[in-house]
């Protein structure tokens, strides 16, 4: 690989970080990859039809590049903002309520028949904590 693809090559990747959506990563990413791509092409090809073969694949290859790393930017995006915007940072805490659970047992009631279950009890509410 020559210089002036490994530069057209480190150029693409730098652009491509510097998006914020991932529309406007697959457009810059298609418009660096066609730049990239027809330079190539020309280069190696020295004539018109090298440099419009290499601009269409540096345009397919860019888009696709940046429509991912937009696509992995937002998801990176996401994360970082639910860690900010965790429940310890947006809500007081709060205790854990006492329970207390009870079981009835089977019984018949007239024609009815009740299946054993538990029944549950709040003895203590939870109430808000500083901690």
């Amino acid at each position: 690989m020559d210089n002036q693809t490994k530069a057209a090559v480190v150029s693409c990747l730098l652009f491509l970080n510097a998006c914020a959506t991932t529309t406007q990563s697959a457009l810059l990413g298609a418009a660096v990859g066609g730049v990239a791509g027809g330079a190539i092409g020309q280069a190696q090809t020295q004539d018109s039809q090298g440099t419009l073969t290499g601009a269409a694949i540096g345009v397919g290859v860019g888009a696709l590049m940046g429509f991912l790393s937009g696509k992995g930017k937002k998801k990176e995006d996401l994360k970082t903002e639910a860690k900010t915007l965790s429940d310890e940072d947006t809500y007081p805490a709060l205790t854990k309520p006492k329970l207390r659970s009870v079981w009835v047992p089977d019984k018949v009631e007239g024609n009815k028949y009740i299946k054993g279950h538990w029944i549950y009890v709040i003895e203590d509410a939870g109430s808000w904590s500083k901690d």
